[in-house]
């Protein structure tokens, strides 16, 4: 199989085993931290609350974002143009957030509105990437990709 032909399938599940076999390593590695990134982005304001630390405005790049970002400037877009798309337009609202989406005076403020598109753009992107179909494969893949990067950083 061909990675053009492996391609045409609507989701990334179809493709990680293939890529595993052809050591794109970092392809998953990025794969494997977009998904807990959008899982974040898509989830209630009092799961993100939860999950976020005690600083959005420190936290939400470093932890989310930055892989988010990564994924988009280093996955091959003609891999899945669809959802790549999807990814743009979702990172591109995410660095429009107004300090406020941020925190407020009583700390971090999820409960903003500016959080409900952002939370339907990630719950759709998980869904066109097929990401359930992947998630409980993932952590235990992007180890495995990491250390053999750290074997053959090549």
């Amino acid at each position: 199989m061909t990675e053009a032909s492996a391609a045409n399938p609507g989701s990334l599940a179809s493709l990680i085993w293939f890529w595993y076999g052809e050591e794109e390593y970092r392809r998953l590695i990025l794969l494997g931290e977009l998904g807990p990134a959008l899982q974040f982005l898509a989830g209630d304001a009092d799961w993100q609350l939860a999950n976020i630390g005690c600083c959005a405005d420190c936290d939400l790049w470093s932890s989310y974002l930055d892989h988010l970002e990564a994924f988009v400037e280093g996955f091959p877009p003609r891999l899945q143009p669809r959802a790549h798309g999807q990814l743009q337009a979702l990172l591109a609202a995410c660095m429009t957030l107004s300090h406020g989406a941020y925190v407020n005076l009583e700390g971090n403020n999820f409960e903003h509105p500016a959080w409900a598109p952002l939370r339907a753009a990630a719950q759709e992107a998980l869904a066109l990437l097929g990401w359930q179909e992947i998630e409980a494969d993932m952590p235990a893949l992007v180890e495995d990709c990491r250390a053999a990067l750290e074997k053959w950083p090549g």
